[in-house]
C-alpha cells in the first residue's frame, strides 16, 4: 500500500518592508520629554544657577529656545550624578 503524501513546500518567511511608521522620525530629540529650568529645579536639590552651570559644563543635557529659556532633557534625571539629587 503506497500512500501519496503531499510534499511539504519550504516556506520562506518574508520580513515586512520597513514602513514609515517603524522608522525613527527625524528630530526626535526635540520631541523627547523635557523640563523647564524651574520644573527641573523643583524636582532636584539643584539651584537655578547650579542647573545653568551644569548645562554649560555638559553634566546635564538640554537645549535653549529662541527666547533663551532652557529645556532640560528628562534623560538627565537618570544620570548617576543627578539621580542622587532627585527629590
Amino acid at each position: 500500500k503506497t500512500s501519496k503524501a503531499s510534499p511539504k513546500k519550504a516556506t520562506v518567511e518574508k520580513k515586512p518592508a520597513p514602513s514609515e511608521k517603524t522608522k525613527p522620525a527625524k528630530g526626535t530629540a526635540s520631541t523627547a520629554k523635557a523640563y523647564t529650568l524651574e520644573e527641573f529645579v523643583n524636582m532636584t536639590y539643584l539651584t537655578e544657577t547650579g542647573v545653568r552651570q551644569w548645562l554649560k559644563q555638559g553634566r546635564l543635557s538640554g537645549r535653549q529656545s529662541e527666547t533663551g529659556e532652557w529645556m532640560i532633557d528628562a534623560a538627565s534625571l537618570d544620570t548617576p550624578h543627578i539621580k542622587r539629587l532627585v527629590r
